[in-house]
Order: C-alpha cells, then sequence, then structure tokens
C-alpha cells in the first residue's frame, strides 16, 4: 500500500509541476496585456517626512509640469505655483486649480497585480472639499466603476492627501485593464499636485 501512495503522489506531484509550467506564463501574459506591468520606473520616498516610508513612483505627468497633458480636465485648470515641499523637483512650477463642480482625472496609473497605495498633495485657500475617486476601465477603455476612495477638506496650505488604497488584484479579476485617480470638487477651490503610486503597497525598508 505505501509503494501505490508513493506512485500516486509522483502523479500528482507532475501533475501540478505541468500545471505550473502551462499556467505561470499565460499568467504573467494576461498581466501584460491587462496593463499589470511591474515596469514602473524609478522609486522615492516622497512622504518619508510625513511618517510614509513607502516606495512610491512619479505618475505619468503628475506635476501637471506638461500642462494638462494626459489628464480629463473639466472646468479646472493648470495654474503656476508648485506644491510648496517640492518633492518631486525643486524647478516644478505647476498644479492644478478645481472650483466647485469641476473634476479632473489623472493618466492611467502604473499597477502590479497586488494591493497599491496611490498619494498626492492638496491644499484650499477658500476652506473647499473634494471627493477621490478610483475609475476603473477595461481593455476597450470603457469605465466598469467608479469606486469613492476618500473626501478630503484641505487647509489653505499645502499638505499630502490620505494614502489611498487601490485593490487592483480584486480589480484585475473583474476585468479591470486600467484606472485613473479622479478628483471631483465638492466646494470651494482645491488645488492638487504631485501625484505618486507604490504599485506594490509597500513599506520602506
Amino acid at each position: 500500500m505505501a509503494r501505490v501512495w508513493r506512485f500516486v503522489d509522483l502523479r500528482w506531484a507532475l501533475l501540478v509541476a505541468l500545471l505550473v509550467a502551462v499556467v505561470v506564463p499565460q499568467v504573467a501574459t494576461a498581466g501584460s496585456l491587462l496593463g499589470l506591468d511591474n515596469n514602473c520606473g524609478p522609486t522615492s520616498q516622497p512622504f518619508a517626512q510625513f511618517g510614509d516610508s513607502r516606495n512610491y513612483t512619479f505618475g505619468t505627468n503628475g506635476g501637471l509640469e506638461s500642462g494638462a497633458n494626459g489628464w480629463s480636465i473639466s472646468g479646472g485648470r493648470v495654474v503656476g505655483g508648485n506644491e510648496s515641499y517640492y518633492v518631486h523637483s525643486g524647478s516644478d512650477s505647476s498644479s492644478l486649480s478645481l472650483p466647485a463642480g469641476a473634476s479632473a482625472a489623472t493618466p492611467g496609473l502604473c499597477q502590479e497585480t497586488s494591493s497599491s497605495v496611490v498619494r498626492f498633495f492638496l491644499r484650499s485657500p477658500d476652506g473647499g472639499s473634494v471627493r477621490v475617486q478610483v475609475v476603473a476601465r477595461n481593455l476597450l477603455g470603457q469605465v466598469v466603476g467608479v469606486l469613492d476612495v476618500a473626501r478630503v477638506s484641505p487647509g489653505a496650505s499645502w499638505q499630502p492627501g490620505p494614502a489611498v488604497l487601490n485593490l487592483q488584484s480584486l480589480l484585475a479579476l473583474l476585468g479591470v485593464s486600467s484606472i485613473q485617480l479622479k478628483f471631483v470638487t465638492v466646494s470651494g477651490t482645491v488645488q492638487v499636485d504631485d501625484v505618486y503610486v507604490d504599485p506594490w503597497g509597500s513599506r520602506g525598508v
């Protein structure tokens, strides 16, 4: 009987090995097709001075230094004046201004297949507030979901917004190929600058 079990175990081991050899490359290919590539570029710790030691990569045109290029903006505009910490570059000089009722969505953000964290800078000179959303799109670019993830009432001076958690692994199972961060101003005027993403939800070492 012992010999039979050893033979059966060996067959299962070979079957598992075969499945791994076939499935893993397919998963990797599917991840690339879904835009879940882990080649997100260099990382830094722009929020370390605020107690956040995650390793972030800068979002595409995340500081709006290329104007509105890549962003979808309704009712807002790119203005002069960078966030006061200059975490991306000391030469940066732009930010996004969104009056009440205006909205703006970032370019697609680099993601991995694990949980990701997105963070940014905000301020509101007149005590306004903004709703932060995650817009999920499929391979055809169609919106398949809009998730409200935060509502922020920033002060008059620049401050980091909340670390927004995005469960990309769950979204990938739902057929999501890319996400955007969307800001919708509820009241007052809100400025946004320097959008970063930590694709792996990491903690710095």
